[in-house]
C-alpha cells in the first residue's frame, strides 16, 4: 500500500470521533420497471465534491468489498439525489449548530421524518453520520472501515445517495424511492 493511502486511513480513523448508521424498510412495494425520475437539484451551501463521493462509493459498489468479516458482492451504482442531499445537509447543520451527534435530533426528528420533510418519497433508507475534519476520501474510508456503515454503502436495495457536510458534521443519506404510479 502506498504511504498516501495508509496516511489517509490513519487520518480517517483518527478523525472520526464516532460514526453511526440506521436502516429502515418502508411498507410500500416498488413496482418493477417504474423508477421515478432523478432529482438533480443541489444544495449550493453544501461544500462537498459530489462527483468524488459518487466515484468513491460507486467504485466500492462496482468491485464489491469486505465489510468487517462479510464479503460483499458487487452491486449497482447509485445516482445523486438532491432531496437526499438536502436532508443530509440539514441534519449535518442541525447537529453542528445544536452540538449533538445522533440520528435523532433533540427536537425529535428522525431520518425518515427528515426525508419526508425534504420531499423524498422513500421506500427504503439508510443513514451514516460522522464527525471530524476530513475530506470526501477520508469520510468514505472511515465508513468503509466500519462494518455497519460499509453494509449501508453496499446495500443493493439503495439506488440513490446524497451527502451533506456542515463544519465537521457529515451525513450520508441512502435511499430507494417509491415507484411512480
Amino acid at each position: 500500500m502506498s504511504g498516501k493511502i495508509i496516511r489517509t486511513a490513519v487520518i480517517a480513523m483518527a478523525t472520526i470521533f464516532y460514526c453511526s448508521c440506521t436502516k429502515t424498510a418502508g411498507v410500500t412495494p416498488i413496482e418493477a420497471g417504474k423508477n421515478p425520475p432523478a432529482d438533480t437539484s443541489v444544495v449550493p451551501e453544501n461544500k462537498v465534491d459530489r462527483n468524488a463521493l459518487l466515484v468513491l462509493v460507486n467504485g466500492l459498489r462496482s468491485r464489491g468489498c469486505k465489510c468487517g468479516t462479510d464479503q460483499m458482492p458487487a452491486v449497482g451504482a447509485l445516482t445523486w439525489n438532491g432531496l437526499l442531499e438536502k436532508a443530509a445537509y440539514d441534519h449535518s447543520k442541525d447537529m453542528s449548530i445544536n452540538k449533538y451527534f445522533d440520528h435523532n435530533s433533540p427536537s425529535g426528528s428522525t431520518p425518515g421524518a427528515r426525508l419526508d420533510a425534504a420531499g423524498y418519497k422513500w421506500n427504503y433508507y439508510g443513514e451514516n453520520i460522522a464527525s471530524g475534519n476530513m475530506d470526501e476520501q477520508a469520510v468514505i474510508l472511515g465508513w468503509l472501515n466500519s462494518p455497519k456503515h460499509c453494509h449501508n454503502m453496499m446495500d443493493p436495495m439503495f439506488t440513490e445517495i446524497g451527502v451533506g457536510r456542515y463544519n465537521s458534521s457529515w451525513t450520508m443519506e441512502l435511499g430507494k424511492r417509491n415507484a411512480v404510479h
